[in-house]
């Protein structure tokens, strides 16, 4: 009879011991996201402008190399901290702006 209760008493004891083997910590620095942002390389060629003015410091700037103050398309990897791993860079071209010069003899009647 002792044997009974002291089986009964022991197995509520024993359960919490599996499920604190399970309670595990993440040990990665931060989650990470793909998301593609457009905006100019710096003039050192180590971080990007977006166009919303936020700076963001590339992990990997090897990449972002010959692409130094040109608008490009950026796909990356974000942190929380504002660091990007780029994955890819694509070269977005500059629209031509144009002046019209009235005095010009197209303009004239």
């Amino acid at each position: 009879m002792k044997k009974l209760v002291l089986s009964f008493l022991a197995i509520p004891l024993l359960l919490p011991m599996p499920a604190a083997g399970q309670n595990s910590r993440s040990d990665k620095p931060s989650t990470t996201k793909s998301i593609t942002i457009s905006g100019r390389i710096s003039d050192d060629g180590k971080s990007l402008i977006a166009k919303n003015g936020e700076s963001w410091s590339a992990t990997n700037p090897d990449l972002l190399a010959g692409h130094f103050s040109q608008q490009v398309k950026v796909r990356c990897q974000t942190t929380s901290d504002h660091h990007i791993r780029v994955v890819s860079v694509k070269s977005v071209p500059t629209q031509a702006t144009y002046r019209v010069n009235l005095s010009d003899a197209a303009f004239r009647r």
